[in-house]
């Protein structure tokens, strides 16, 4: 609770709760299931798409999303192939070349 120092500090402000969507968003995250991570991701989107959005509210979504994304698709490993060792005397096979 806020004491009544800190009230006559910040007259008229108020605390202001993140939204329960933004809060299940992070969760989703930290939590990383697969089914949370599937809603935020339709989540963000949904809201990129209201017509309404401000560009600030585009901005802060689509960042939301892209975390999203990058949990959901972890970076993939590049394939690394044996080098082949190389035999002695190989050329070819053609045979010897004549002049």
């Amino acid at each position: 609770m806020p004491t009544a120092a800190w009230n006559d500090v910040c007259r008229g402000t108020k605390l202001v709760a993140a939204p329960s969507e933004v809060v299940r968003v992070e969760a989703a995250l930290k939590n990383k299931s697969a089914k949370e991570l599937e809603w935020a991701r339709w989540y963000c989107a949904l809201r990129q798409r209201v017509p309404s959005a401000r560009p600030a509210d585009l901005k802060f979504w689509g960042a939301m999303a892209e975390r999203v994304e990058e949990v959901l698709a972890p970076p993939v490993a590049e394939k690394v192939y044996p080098a082949k060792k190389k035999k002695a005397g190989r050329g070819l096979g053609l045979g010897p070349v004549q002049d």
